[in-house]
């Protein structure tokens, strides 16, 4: 037979479905080179808010500067790079995805979800054997 679960169970499983949903990613994005520092500042803001609004964390924000780009992007060819590192759950990623998609200045963004090292398991060797000292005379 199935034991029914309590009602105080539930709400903790959900709870601990959310908590473990966070996880650490990388973004960057490319805003017009017609932007001045004012405008490449208020574009990160207002990132940063959407994702902090959704549920996310801002880690870290770089601002890597006017750069030329390989190829014409919206018949551009520089572009101001922000980096972000952040972390959030994938529901505020996408939120601020979406922002970035119908954000006037952003010519172009990637997310990468950032994994952690996978750590080899190491296998448990027997200790060397201590040779005995030869006895002084």
């Amino acid at each position: 037979m199935r034991r029914r679960d309590a009602p105080g169970e539930l709400e903790h499983i959900e709870h601990t479905r959310e908590v473990s949903s966070v996880r650490s990613y990388e973004m960057i994005f490319i805003l017009d080179p017609a932007l001045g520092d004012d405008g490449v500042e208020a574009a990160a803001t207002a990132a940063k808010a959407v994702l902090t609004k959704a549920g996310g964390e801002v880690v870290e924000i770089q601002k890597w500067g006017k750069k030329r780009l390989a190829y014409d992007i919206k018949k551009r060819r520089e572009g101001h790079y922000v980096y972000f590192r952040a972390q959030a759950p994938g529901k505020a990623v996408a939120e601020l995805e979406r922002h970035l998609k119908i954000a006037e200045p952003v010519l172009k963004f990637i997310t990468v979800l950032v994994q952690a090292p996978r750590r080899k398991a190491i296998k448990a060797s027997a200790p060397a054997p201590v040779e005995a000292a030869p006895a002084e005379a």
